[in-house]
């Protein structure tokens, strides 16, 4: 006998049989067992998801000896003939080869006849969207009012090409597209009656790549079973595929995790041995990202869809959030690049690349120094320029945060030009400053102070913008000038801090920076209060903040306290008024005496006094920004 395909030997021989579309079967065997049958059914649906299949069942149920049945009994000469594909009173039409006009008045010129072998005339169009207009005009009075003896079974995979006429006419079901748990356990049914043995991971792969039609799984597992010689394994149906398997996506997704750079690329370069397609592995990292989320947000909520969901659930406890979020977002992006990458190869690594970089957290290494040789200086800064120098080069300085000064403006007194000599530069960037333009054809005066280093637990005043009136050219230049000195009259006001909490001296709202709590986590714990209860650190927060902390957020809140405190601490939070004594409220209390004292500092500057009489300009106070020494 010769060899029959899995696709054609395990098709549905009774509505049992048949796997994910109980919501039309459900329709249709209380049709049968009420006898309430329609003249005419359309079935709509994707390929191979069991459109013709039903439609053949159905002429089996209506033409059984035994009388119209939901059960029919496969015994009858009936039900063999149809299940043989020879019974005479089943009409099946392809309706993408026989689309004219004629084709059609043939078919309702032989409705009228009485069936020859059977109770009803059955007629299975499949592709009916592919009969022209006219066909469709021929065919609408037959379908409106078919003889007693006549069902229309249609089949389509575009319901939408379809006119209405048609679609008011029938009784129509969309079949469902077969989720990957319904292709991999059929398969397995299958395998096992087959004697093949076979890896779960291989049938997950085909499962996805059948792309919701069985007859295309059943296909695919053909091809893999005589890849493979007889058994079906991940590697082999990876290869033959063309893709990568679950395990290699549970490493890429292990190296982003534990921040694994060189394991990594190690694993990109191993994968494009196989020549996988790109996108395809990024459209998995994004389905695994998406269900971590949602493992995340709806704990339980994660899907078994792509074969995982072990693996969702352990990252969704091992990954913040806010990498989870990272990671789904960089890699979407990733896949619009895909297109216009000179190679899809570097696009992909590029993406995976960009969520290790900007991974909250971390490290940010500057780029090796290159000598004037070529080679690399790697871990060495470059020299500092001498004082004198530093003026002229203050734009293109490698650094870019400046050093504290009371007001980066100078004015040369021993100029010999009778006008003050004044260079341009344009105003620094601060690092824990708001952004800052000045007006239009608005000049900029700074200059860097000969200390780069303010004395300890001294915060000074960085810049201001002086509004001169315009000056002639001829009293511009840029040659490095002497830097004056510059007076700091003003002080930063002390602010009160809360009692130390250890022996140590730590106290909360200080120190806080101190324990590295990243993220949400950190974020929640800066509006709290804390004390110490024995080895219990309680955490005092308002309702509003104690709502948004999780069981993730006190877990990394816990392990900050415990590297501070030891491994006996505890972690207790609890609603309530935190008052002043926050990590928060502290910073913003230490920002306005900073900004306070800059403002006067300005005020009483004699160089700032210098440049305001010399140009009749005015000191704009709201684009004084203080420097926080304390990040440095």
């Amino acid at each position: 006998m010769s060899y029959q395909v899995l696709a054609r030997k395990w098709r549905p021989r009774t509505f049992e049989d048949m796997v994910g579309q109980e919501h039309v079967l459900q329709a249709l065997v209380h049709a049968l067992e009420h006898q309430r049958l329609h003249h005419a059914y359309l079935f709509t649906g994707t390929r191979g998801v069991g459109k013709t299949t039903i439609g053949r069942l159905l002429a089996r149920c209506l033409n059984c000896e035994t009388g119209i049945t939901a059960n029919p009994c496969g015994e009858c000469g009936s039900c063999k003939e149809i299940l043989d594909g020879r019974f005479v009173d089943l009409i099946e039409i392809d309706a993408a080869s026989r689309t004219g006009v004629d084709d059609m008045r043939e078919l309702t010129d032989n409705v009228q006849y009485s069936p020859t072998r059977g109770r009803y005339k059955v007629y299975l169009i499949d592709e009916v969207h592919m009969l022209t207009n006219q066909s469709f005009n021929a065919f609408l009075k037959t379908l409106e009012e078919p003889p007693e003896h006549v069902k229309f079974l249609l089949a389509t995979t575009d319901p939408q090409k379809l006119p209405v006429t048609v679609l008011s006419r029938c009784l129509q079901f969309n079949l469902k597209r077969m989720t990957p748990e319904h292709i991999v356990g059929h398969l397995q049914k299958v395998l096992a009656e087959e004697q093949i043995p076979f890896e779960d991971p291989a049938l997950w792969l085909l499962a996805r790549a059948a792309d919701g039609s069985m007859r295309d799984a059943l296909s695919l597992t053909d091809q893999a079973i005589a890849f493979g010689n007889q058994k079906l394994a991940a590697s082999d149906v990876s290869t033959m595929l063309g893709t990568i398997d679950q395990q290699d996506i549970e490493r890429i997704v292990d190296a982003l995790v534990e921040r694994d750079g060189p394991g990594l690329l190690a694993e990109i370069n191993r994968i494009s041995d196989f020549a996988p397609d790109y996108d395809v592995i990024l459209a998995d990292l994004l389905s695994l990202f998406h269900r971590v989320t949602m493992e995340q947000v709806v704990p339980g909520s994660a899907d078994n869809a792509m074969g995982d969901a072990a693996q969702a659930q352990a990252l969704a406890r091992k990954l913040s959030a806010e990498d989870a979020q990272l990671f789904y977002q960089t890699a979407l992006m990733g896949r619009k690049d895909l297109a216009i990458t000179p190679d899809a190869r570097m696009g992909f690594e590029m993406t995976l690349l960009r969520m290790l970089a900007f991974r909250p957290g971390a490290d940010r290494k500057a780029p090796p120094a290159v000598s004037s040789s070529g080679s690399e200086s790697a871990g060495r800064a470059e020299p500092e320029p001498e004082p004198a120098q530093a003026q002229a080069v203050a734009p293109e300085a490698p650094e870019p945060e400046p050093a504290p000064a009371p007001a980066e403006a100078a004015v040369s007194p021993s100029a010999p030009q009778p006008e003050a000599a004044v260079e341009q530069v344009p105003p620094p960037v601060m690092d824990d400053a708001p952004p800052w333009d000045p007006e239009p054809n608005e000049p900029v005066f700074a200059t860097v102070p000969p200390e780069p280093e303010p004395p300890a637990n001294t915060e000074e005043p960085s810049a201001a913008v002086v509004e001169p009136k315009p000056v002639p050219e001829a009293t511009l230049h840029a040659e490095p000038m002497p830097h004056p000195e510059l007076v700091n009259t003003g002080e930063v006001p002390t602010v009160e801090l809360a009692a130390p909490v250890n022996e140590d001296g730590f106290v909360w709202e200080r120190d806080y920076r101190s324990l590295e709590i990243n993220g949400m986590p950190g974020n929640l714990a800066s509006y709290s209060a804390m004390k110490r209860e024995g080895e219990t650190v309680v955490l005092t927060l308002d309702e509003g903040h104690a709502r948004l902390l999780n069981e993730r957020h006190e877990e990394k809140i816990l392990a900050a306290l415990r590297l501070r405190f030891g491994d006996a601490t505890q972690l207790k939070v609890v609603e309530g008024e935190p008052g002043l004594h926050t990590p928060a409220a502290f910073e913003e209390r230490q920002r306005v005496a900073r900004l306070k004292a800059a403002v006067e500092s300005i005020r009483r500057d004699p160089l700032v006094h210098n440049i305001v009489e010399r140009f009749e300009g005015r000191v704009v106070e709201e684009s004084i920004r203080p420097i926080d020494t304390s990040r440095r």
